[in-house]
């Protein structure tokens, strides 16, 4: 299963796009003779903010805790019938309001600090089932994307910051790929990533007294699963990247998987400009012996400006 893929909502790769992988000479040469692309884990990816979770739930369900009592806190003390009539307690609301507004700011912030203790969970079992679930459903959502396999490309085969990270300072090469439509290739599933200031959240903002919890409806939880696998910082934007994510697909005890494609799917090798002598003609060989009909471009300096030109030279 491929997590984050809802037609109804977000666009798949238009079929005949190519996609690139910038790549230093060594790893080409084995994505060419194995056949293979790699899916690696979230913890290998260079940005450590890109699908974190580890402290997207720890904050946020204290912080959604603690608020969810202030909220009550506030509207026992201003309107204790209201919370009588929502919350289902009329013989007691009234008195503790009473207790509540009878009291000084510091009063009102030790009930706070009680309220956000511990010992309100063995008072309320409601409560505490509430967290226990949330607890759970966390769990396993941490274990599924802590597990997930990440195949990344780009739109994008001449942009010099990405030559010089992901190419090994242009002695690399950009293969290009396009998804071969006719068959079950797993690049059919290359959604484009979004770009922003903002982190994904599992807690909406809520009304405590409708119970407005995190929502476990299906098309809420892929949302909210595409916002944390196809979303990142707008640092990043210039990447114009796409990927793919597989849930769980990474066993315990390794680093990645390894999952093939198609020959015909290899349509271009883009050479940098420090790849030269015979390595780069075993490059060609090789692209050339797995699809007769790829392309083979040379990257040069454009004169006049910061960029590259690309001369097709098989």
């Amino acid at each position: 299963m491929i997590v984050g893929r809802n037609p109804n909502v977000i666009a798949t790769m238009p079929q005949q796009d190519t996609v690139y992988k910038y790549t230093s000479e060594n790893a080409a040469r084995l994505i060419i003779a194995n056949r293979t692309l790699r899916f690696g884990r979230p913890s290998a990816m260079n940005d450590p903010f890109d699908i974190n979770i580890d402290d997207l739930f720890e904050t946020a369900l204290t912080d959604w805790r603690n608020a969810e009592v202030a909220i009550l806190v506030d509207t026992l003390s201003a309107n204790p019938a209201e919370y009588a009539e929502r919350v289902g307690v009329p013989e007691d609301a009234i008195a503790i309001s009473g207790i509540i507004n009878a009291g000084t700011a510091a009063h009102r912030e030790e009930l706070l600090a009680l309220l956000t203790s511990p010992v309100i969970e063995d008072m309320y079992p409601q409560w505490k089932a509430t967290l226990d679930a949330l607890e759970l459903e966390k769990s396993a959502i941490v274990t599924q994307f802590k597990n997930s396999g990440i195949f990344c490309a780009t739109r994008n085969k001449n942009n010099l910051l990405m030559w010089s990270h992901y190419a090994d300072q242009h002695k690399g090469v950009a293969l290009g790929f396009r998804q071969d439509v006719a068959r079950d290739s797993f690049l059919r599933l290359l959604e484009p990533v979004s770009y922003s200031n903002i982190r994904p959240k599992f807690y909406r903002p809520f009304d405590p007294l409708v119970r407005s919890t995190p929502s476990s409806d299906p098309d809420a939880m892929r949302a909210f699963t595409r916002s944390l696998t196809h979303v990142k910082s707008t640092e990043w934007a210039y990447e114009e990247e796409v990927r793919v994510v597989d849930p769980s697909c990474i066993p315990e005890g390794q680093d990645a998987i390894f999952q093939p494609y198609y020959p015909t799917e290899l349509v271009e090798l883009n050479i940098g400009l420090r790849l030269t002598g015979a390595a780069r003609d075993e490059l060609i060989a090789a692209a050339a012996a797995l699809n007769k009909d790829v392309s083979i471009f040379q990257a040069r300096m454009t004169a006049g400006t910061y960029s590259l030109s690309f001369e097709r030279i098989a």
